[in-house]
């Protein structure tokens, strides 16, 4: 089992999404009623509690592997039961939601919509709260000796909106081509002939490589967004470690020290990079329509207050 979380500001597209008739069943509904615009309604309302909670709309997708589908299949009040224990575990408590399971998929799932606002007007704390999800969804696994979902490799690519699949592409290109590389050339060389650019982020300052991010289809991701073990660092240890070892054989003769080897791929490549530039790109948090899509992204983005500096009388 795993959880993908997402936040906004309006509970009106999120709800309607999960409670569409075709594709769900709703499965219970706490201190709201109605249809899901008048849902949305009653939770708009309540936010209004707490004017300072921007993101009010709380909301988490818990996704089964396809192999606890028999199981899951037919029991609706084991689902209930799990969703109940993760909402205690990540303190969703005292407050309005609805758990809808979705039929759409060949994995069970189902989502879980709540305010941010309880009842008493308080805000329900998001701090560290990605961390404490993958803990808490790793203990509800073993709890009810669940299966973890479906990893990357198992992806169905046919069913992939065109910015997951550019995504996962470039994910299957770097499990099949970093154990074979021994350096950063060798590994942009090997991407390039599967039509994927790789480009290093710079500090304008220190002129060090701050991390990677690559390009495919018209999409750029960070290398931590494609999976962790993609991230700048961990790239570049096993790079290290291909060096050295003894299974591969080199096709050039090494002819300075591995950083310099680094230096050198970062000035042949990477001489026109944009410093600065946003590496990091929103993820896709549950299924939904395009548009659906671009406006919850849209009610995620959080604006920072300017902070203001001097005295004030």
């Amino acid at each position: 089992m795993i959880g993908k979380q997402t936040k906004g500001t309006s509970f009106d597209g999120c709800v309607r999404y999960v409670l569409k008739e075709e594709k769900s069943r709703l499965l219970e509904a706490v201190g709201v009623e109605g249809l899901p615009e008048q849902m949305a309604v009653q939770f708009g309302l309540q936010a209004l509690l707490n004017d300072r909670v921007k993101n009010v709309v709380g909301h988490t997708s818990l996704n089964f592997s396809p192999e606890d589908s028999e199981r899951l299949k037919s029991d609706d009040e084991l689902m209930l039961r799990i969703a109940h224990d993760y909402m205690e575990l990540m303190g969703i408590r005292n407050t309005q939601y609805i758990i809808a399971r979705h039929l759409d998929r060949e994995h069970p799932h189902c989502h879980i919509v709540f305010n941010r606002v309880d009842n008493d007007g308080r805000a329900i704390s998001d701090k560290n709260d990605r961390y404490r999800n993958e803990k808490v969804c790793k203990m509800l696994t073993a709890k009810y000796r669940l299966h973890f979902a479906n990893g990357k490799d198992q992806v169905k690519e046919e069913c992939l909106r065109p910015y997951d699949r550019a995504k996962h592409e470039i994910y299957k290109a770097l499990k099949e081509e970093l154990p074979k590389a021994r350096d950063w050339q060798e590994l942009k060389d090997a991407l390039v002939v599967r039509d994927i650019d790789m480009k290093f982020k710079v500090s304008r300052t220190t002129q060090e490589v701050q991390g990677v991010k690559f390009e495919h289809n018209g999409f750029s991701f960070s290398g931590s967004k494609i999976s962790r073990e993609f991230s700048y660092l961990n790239i570049n240890k096993r790079l290290e470690r291909n060096a050295f070892s003894p299974s591969l054989e080199c096709p050039r003769q090494e002819t300075g020290h591995k950083d310099d080897d680094l230096e050198r791929s970062v000035s042949q490549f990477d001489r026109g990079v944009s410093f600065g530039l946003g590496l990091f790109s929103s993820d896709s948090s549950y299924d939904a329509t395009v548009a659906e899509e671009a406006e919850f992204r849209r009610l995620m983005k959080k604006k920072k207050a300017k902070r203001r500096r001097g005295f004030h009388l």
